[in-house]
C-alpha cells in the first residue's frame, strides 16, 4: 500500500510539471521539451562532433524518449537546415514518426537537410513554415510562441533567419534561441517582441556573435544552458559570453561540461538536474 501510494504521489507530480532537457549532443543541438499532460516537443536533433552525425537521432535521441515512454512525437521543430541541427532528425523521425514538424522553409539542398524532408512524408506528418507570432497550445497551460523569423526565411546566414521560440507555462518561460545571433536578436529587440525568461537557451552555442549585453538585460535569465562539445572544434563556449551572463546573475549549464540538463517547472519554481547518458 505505501509503495502505491509512493508512486501515484510521483505519478502526479510529473503530469503536473513541463520538462526541458538539453541533450548532450556535442557541437550541436537536440532538446526536448516534455508537457505536463503528456505531450513531447523535440527542437532540433544535429550535431557535427560524432564520428556518423546523421546517428545521433537513433542512438541518443530515440533511446532518450524511448526510455520516458515516447512512442511519437507531437511537434517536431527544425530551428535551421545547418548539419550541426539537422543530421539526426531523419533518424529520429524513422523511429519516433511526428504529428507536426515547424520549419523555417529555406530551400536547403545538403543531404541530411534532403533526407529529413523525406522522413517527414513517410511519417504523414503535418509541416507547417514558422512565423513569428504563431502559438501553439500544448495543453495543460503550455503555450509556445514563435518569436523568429518573421517570414519565409531570405536571409543567406541561416543563423540570422533561425526558429526562436519562447514556452510559457505559468509563471516560467524558457527561450530556446537556437542560433539566432546578435542581427536577430536586434531586430526581436526593435521589434518590441517580449523575450523574457528565466531560462535561456543560448544562441549559437555561447558563440561571441550572439548573446549580446541588450539581449541578456532584455531576456534577463536567471539560468542560461549552453550547448556544445566539451572540447569544442569551434572553441565554443566565448568566455566574454559566459563573463557576461554570469555578472548578469545568471546560472551556467555547458552540455560538453555538465552533461544533459534537464529544468523541471510547476509553472512557478524551476528546478535544475544534469546527468550523463544512460540508456
Amino acid at each position: 500500500m505505501i509503495t502505491a501510494l509512493i508512486w501515484i504521489s510521483v505519478l502526479a507530480t510529473d503530469r503536473s510539471v513541463l520538462k526541458v532537457t538539453f541533450l548532450d549532443v556535442g557541437d550541436g543541438l537536440c532538446t526536448v521539451v516534455r508537457t505536463p499532460s503528456g505531450k513531447t516537443m523535440v527542437f532540433d536533433c544535429g550535431t557535427s562532433s560524432w564520428r556518423d552525425n546523421e546517428s545521433i537521432g537513433t542512438r541518443l535521441a530515440a533511446p532518450y524518449l524511448q526510455s520516458m515512454g515516447i512512442d511519437k512525437i507531437d511537434v517536431a521543430v527544425l530551428s535551421h537546415p545547418h548539419s550541426d541541427h539537422v543530421s539526426g532528425f531523419a533518424g529520429l523521425l524513422a523511429a519516433k514518426p511526428a504529428k507536426l514538424v515547424l520549419d523555417t522553409g529555406i530551400k536547403e539542398g545538403s543531404p541530411e537537410y534532403m533526407k529529413f524532408i523525406r522522413a517527414i512524408r513517410k511519417c504523414h506528418a503535418r509541416y507547417r513554415i514558422a512565423k513569428r507570432g504563431q502559438v501553439l497550445d500544448m495543453g495543460d497551460g503550455v503555450k509556445v510562441k514563435v518569436l523568429d523569423p518573421t517570414m519565409i526565411a531570405s536571409n543567406s546566414d541561416l543563423n540570422e533567419e533561425c526558429i526562436v521560440l519562447r514556452i510559457v507555462y505559468g509563471q516560467s518561460a524558457f527561450l530556446l534561441a537556437a542560433d539566432a545571433g546578435d542581427e536577430a536578436e536586434h531586430e526581436m529587440l526593435s521589434d518590441g517582441i517580449k523575450v523574457r525568461a528565466q531560462l535561456l537557451q543560448v544562441g549559437h552555442h555561447g558563440s561571441r556573435l550572439a548573446t549580446s549585453p541588450e539581449w541578456i538585460e532584455a531576456v534577463k535569465p536567471d539560468i542560461a544552458v549552453i550547448s556544445c562539445a566539451r572540447n569544442s572544434q569551434y572553441h565554443f563556449p566565448s568566455r566574454q559570453v559566459v563573463e557576461r551572463l554570469e555578472a548578469s546573475g545568471a546560472r551556467v549549464y555547458i552540455t560538453g561540461k555538465d552533461g544533459a540538463i534537464q529544468a523541471t517547472t510547476d509553472g512557478n519554481t524551476i528546478w535544475m538536474r544534469t546527468f550523463r547518458n544512460s540508456w
